[in-house]
């Protein structure tokens, strides 16, 4: 046992200079603090492959991770232009150009479309009109032959052709002759009118011929720079010409445009995503569409892209959870990834009839991605998903710890001067790292929860008037416990008016006051409960009424089960423990979790059995295995904490304390209060790392030896024995 000193106790960290502000502090570089998660991270960059990172939420992840990626990003090459052409009226190809030739690309195809409207003036020319005009005179030529030898076929009948606004039209005498110059009339008009159609039929190859002549070579020079792209410009050609033959150019080509997808700054080096809604659509890209006149059109110049594609040759950064939480956005992750390419999908498309309209080839893609999220997301997927560790084989994660030193304070101060808020003293700041020990209940870390020390940070600044000093970051700690104390303040007005039944002096027999935490909604306050044990010669070995009545969680119910194994072990020269033992936490009706109360419920059942009282003025934390080692547990400050208000709420009387595990004493962070009370002698810590040191402690007795604690617990248990085995010799006689 070891009684703990104020001088063990202070856990403000040292600054040289705490009155100095921190307006001229750079901010931390990316990853302080977090060495072994930037160590993987950076396996993970050089192995080109995908990583998870995780930790405690609130440690900046994500930010962190977005901020280191930047410069890297910066020295990787450029990626290369993605563009989709159509090639039909459903089918749009894809098209990958180095990087700074998509916008030249579709600079010199959109001259190419401009070069349709040129074709008008030349068919004004006097050689096409020439070539025309010998081209329509000689159809009209074999026309006029043609009604000519119907006129002197019908002058031998004594008919005469008329033509008219509706046609041709015989007239004469001889009604006989009459059916068959109406039938050679038809023959003659069919022919005719064959003949025109020939005729415009000539006209218009001789525009594809002028047409050809002059868009050709413009195609083959297209083609020639960009091979890749000839089926788009062999449709784009045919397009053009046919336009121009049936002289109906559109009033745009936006229709059949090349759509420039994707584009980087040339010398922008790779790029960094962030998707904070990875839907479906926001991942792999969608195609949108238009209304005309109540009919839904699209074309490829209306497909947008997704973040896959924006990442394409640089870095994804996604939340897990988000991920996750859309429909269809984890498997089309997976099917990028594990494919190279990314394919343009609809929400449901396989589980219905899909509708005619575009159908994108997939585009190449090459993008390294970082999941961020917490661990059971992680564990979670790692155990159901098979594909999952395949593809994410790196895990990053983040200590939920800082060094609590000069240097991290000097970090935290150049962060709140990065973000903006008003100049704090260094003295200040190291207030809020000490407010961090607190946290994590660690005298030498503070907690890597960032984002945890801005919102205190600036809270603090609301309440200073220009700098912000030590005393405003104690205030707004203050008024943050003094919004959420408030069953914490019932509970204790409670106490002192009797309601709730705790003793802080004198001894009892049975009866051991024990700590428990209650969570609220910054962080936990603790109290203390009574425990009580009530023991009787029985079978039925140490009964927990909570455990019983179905009010104590599975931890609760193995650490009541460790003190079975612990009394039989102990007392194993007694024999089989004949003894019934009831133990209880008085005046709680709330589930009960944890194994923290080990030691205290394992006092109370030996004071119940020796019949030896106990200090009431020491209340006891700690678990307990079944050699009786006293192993240490969580939330031992706020505990430490919670009973030092009952008794300062009944009254201090300079012997009161707690017994806690040995293991704990770096975990003690308590509050200012609590350490003037152990430097002016008004309250105690004790450390122990077995129950005889508490025992002792507690009963004032030597553990053992003659008239010793454990022989007087042996002895009752004796008795007991000996009684159950009248009983049985009783009962087995009487039979």
């Amino acid at each position: 046992m070891r009684r703990i000193t104020y001088d063990e106790l202070i856990y403000e960290t040292p600054v040289q200079e705490p009155e100095r502000t921190n307006e001229d502090l750079p901010p931390p570089p990316a990853f302080y603090g977090q060495t072994k998660a930037k160590a993987a991270l950076e396996h993970a960059l050089k192995a080109e492959t995908h990583a998870y990172l995780t930790g405690p939420s609130g440690t900046q992840k994500k930010e962190t991770l977005l901020a280191y990626l930047g410069p890297v990003a910066a020295t990787r090459p450029t990626p290369p232009d993605l563009l989709y052409l159509p090639v039909s009226e459903r089918e749009v190809m894809g098209l990958v150009l180095p990087n700074g030739e998509g916008p030249r690309f579709v600079r010199e195809v959109e001259a190419f479309l401009c070069e349709a409207e040129p074709l008008q003036t030349l068919f004004r020319e006097a050689a096409f009109l020439e070539e025309k005009r010998r081209i329509e005179g000689q159809y009209r030529a074999r026309q006029e032959a043609l009604l000519l030898e119907l006129e002197q076929e019908a002058a031998t009948h004594g008919f005469t052709l008329h033509r008219t606004e509706d046609g041709f039209r015989l007239e004469g005498q001889d009604e006989s002759a009459l059916p068959e110059l109406e039938a050679r009339l038809e023959e003659t008009v069919l022919a005719y009118l064959d003949l025109a159609n020939q005729a415009e039929r000539a006209v218009d190859e001789l525009r594809r011929r002028w047409a050809e002549r002059y868009l050709e070579p413009k195609r083959r020079a297209l083609t020639a720079r960009y091979p890749a792209a000839e089926r788009y410009l062999d449709h784009l050609y045919a397009l053009m010409v046919r336009a121009v033959v049936e002289d109906r150019l559109p009033e745009s080509w936006e229709a059949v445009k090349p759509n420039l997808l994707i584009h980087h700054r040339p010398g922008g080096g790779a790029p960094v995503v962030f998707e904070p809604v990875p839907t479906l659509s926001r991942l792999v890209g969608r195609i949108e569409h238009t209304v005309e006149e109540g009919v839904l059109t699209t074309h490829a110049g209306l497909i947008r892209p997704g973040a896959l594609h924006r990442a394409n040759g640089g870095f994804l950064v996604l939340e897990a959870a988000e991920v996750l939480k859309h429909p269809h956005s984890w498997d089309a992750l997976k099917r990028a990834l594990k494919n190279g390419q990314v394919a343009i999908e609809e929400p449901g498309e396989e589980e219905r009839v899909r509708t005619l309209g575009l159908d994108p080839e997939p585009l190449p893609v090459r993008v390294q991605v970082f999941l961020v999220g917490p661990v059971h997301v992680f564990d979670l997927l790692e155990s159901l998903d098979e594909e999952f560790r395949e593809l994410f084989r790196f895990r990053v994660e983040f200590d939920p710890y800082l060094d609590a030193n000069e240097e991290t304070v000097r970090a935290v101060a150049g962060l709140l001067a990065e973000r903006g808020l008003k100049p704090f003293t260094l003295g200040a700041v190291a207030r809020l790292v000490d407010e961090g020990k607190r946290w994590v209940e660690r005298i030498d870390k503070t907690d890597a929860r960032v984002n945890e020390l801005l919102a205190l940070a600036r809270e603090a600044a609301a309440l200073a008037d220009g700098t912000v000093d030590r005393a405003a970051v104690e205030a707004a700690i203050q008024a943050r416990h003094a919004r959420v104390d408030l069953a914490e303040r019932f509970y204790f007005d409670g106490l002192k008016q009797g309601t709730w039944l705790i003793e802080t002096e004198g001894t009892r027999v049975g009866q051991v006051n024990g700590l428990v935490v209650i969570e609220g909604f910054h962080g936990e306050y603790g109290r203390p409960v009574r425990i009580t044990a009530r023991a009787a010669p029985g079978r039925d070995g140490v009964v927990s009424i909570e455990r019983e009545t179905n009010l104590s969680g599975p931890v609760f119910n193995k650490a009541v089960l460790t003190l079975a194994g612990y009394l039989r072990g102990q007392y194993a020269e007694v024999g089989a423990i004949s003894a019934t033992i009831s133990l209880v936490f008085e005046q709680q009706y709330d589930e009960i979790e944890g194994d923290s109360a080990g030691l205290a419920e394992l006092l109370a059942v030996l004071s119940a059995i020796g019949q030896v009282p106990l200090r009431q003025d020491l209340a006891v934390t700690g678990a307990v295995d079944q050699y009786g080692r006293v192993l240490p547990v969580g939330s031992v400050a706020r505990k430490i904490e919670g009973f030092f208000h009952a008794c300062r709420v009944q009254g201090l009387s300079g012997r009161q304390g707690v017994v806690f595990p040995k293991a704990n004493a770096q975990n003690l962070t308590l509050e200012r209060e609590v350490l003037e009370a152990v430097r002016e002698g008004r309250f105690h810590l004790y450390a122990v790392a077995h129950v005889d040191e508490a025992i002792e402690l507690l009963s004032g007795l030597r553990p053992t030896g003659y008239r010793g604690f454990h022989e007087q617990v042996r002895a009752v248990l004796e008795r007991f024995h000996a009684l159950e085995n009248g009983s049985e010799e009783s009962r087995s006689s009487d039979t």
